[in-house]
């Protein structure tokens, strides 16, 4: 299918890249596995690095950044941050499952490794790690820019049914929230796309204003200021509700009322998560530093003004959302013909 040949060629290249440079820096032969021995409560004792999956300037950047210096203030020390964007969020999860699980490595990452198995991607997903704290979801914005000849939502689905495979849709990666929406308009409304791969909100941003792709689905908080000075058009809100932030945007729902059902498990999340074997003491101390700035009332306003839902979950109920929307995702991208294995096979069951 065209749908998923046209990733393929190209992902497959940013992902070999990505990996060899992953084994480059980090040397895969230097894998620990045994935590640091520290002394009881003296967690933190030194900076902490966080690693984050993503572009500079996409959403899970901007609020890994906000929650930054809120859970220094309960760390007592400072987290170093950095990108390590690639390969759909791959080249950050294989630099920290090499690290020490000591606590002094974390992740901010969103949900795209809980597809890697039905992508035929590399076999490390959430199940090597441990969540800290699951900060919010969000849905997505399906834009154009200011100058595309469609209008609505409706339009954009009639030419890509009438001409399958020409209109160019950007993602962030095999698996991100650009890739999901075109599956779910896929499997809804027989749309097909081009799909043209890149690192996250902000390169998308670039590339649509750039008039480099023709459409792509944004965060609603990534998109909102562009929407609102008429830098691009929204067509449709990927939620069963229109979003507080820019109700004059419609819901895919409102087209086709079809959408609805798939719609109430999809959608972005976002959180912060560290090697699994990391001792209790040092897990224990990040949760009540990143409860503390996720509980934060600029966070959660700053959220709110973005069009996120606070989550705040952590433990065992982190991990059950985690694979709760993992099932609903990774049967639909099999459903629509777009991964040859059935998730059975990987242990994923199919949703109630």
């Amino acid at each position: 299918m065209k749908f998923i040949k046209v990733i393929k060629n190209k992902s497959v290249l940013l992902l070999s890249a990505a990996l060899i440079t992953s084994l480059l820096i980090t040397g895969c032969g230097n894998k620990t596995n045994e935590p640091t021995s520290e002394p009881e409560g003296n967690y933190p004792s030194q900076n902490i690095n966080g690693v984050v999956a993503w572009g500079a300037g996409g959403t899970t950047d901007n609020v890994a950044r906000r929650l930054q210096p809120l859970a220094e203030q309960v760390l007592g020390k400072s987290i170093i941050m950095s990108n390590k964007a690639g390969g759909a969020g791959i080249l950050a999860m294989q630099y920290v499952n090499d690290q020490n699980p000591d606590g002094y490595t974390l992740i901010f990452n969103a949900e795209t490794p809980a597809l890697y198995p039905v992508l035929g991607l590399p076999d490390l997903t959430y199940d090597e790690f441990e969540p800290i704290v699951l900060f919010t979801k969000g849905s997505s914005v399906i834009v154009v820019p200011n100058n595309s000849p469609y209008e609505n939502f409706d339009d954009l689905i009639k030419d890509a049914k009438e001409n399958p495979g020409r209109i160019h849709l950007g993602i962030s990666g095999v698996g991100g929230q650009p890739y999901m929406a075109a599956a779910i308009l896929k499997n809804i409304d027989g749309a097909d796309f081009n799909l043209v791969p890149y690192d996250g909100d902000s390169s998308l941003i670039t590339a649509l204003l750039g008039n480099q792709i023709q459409v792509t689905a944004l965060s609603v908080g990534a998109a909102t200021q562009f929407i609102k000075n008429g830098n691009m058009k929204a067509l449709a809100v990927m939620s069963a509700e229109r979003n507080e932030i820019i109700p004059e945007v419609p819901s895919v729902v409102e087209s086709n009322p079809e959408y609805k059902e798939i719609l109430t498990a999809s959608g972005f999340f976002n959180g912060v998560f560290v090697k699994k074997g990391t001792p209790e003491t040092a897990i224990r101390k990040l949760k009540e530093a990143f409860m503390s700035a996720f509980n934060d009332p600029g966070f959660q306003e700053y959220a709110a003004e973005n069009g996120m839902k606070p989550l705040g979950l952590t433990g065992e109920e982190a991990k059950l959302y985690i694979k709760k929307w993992q099932s609903q995702m990774a049967w639909l991208i099999y459903e629509t013909g777009d991964s040859k294995v059935s998730p059975e096979k990987f242990g994923i069951p199919k949703p109630d």
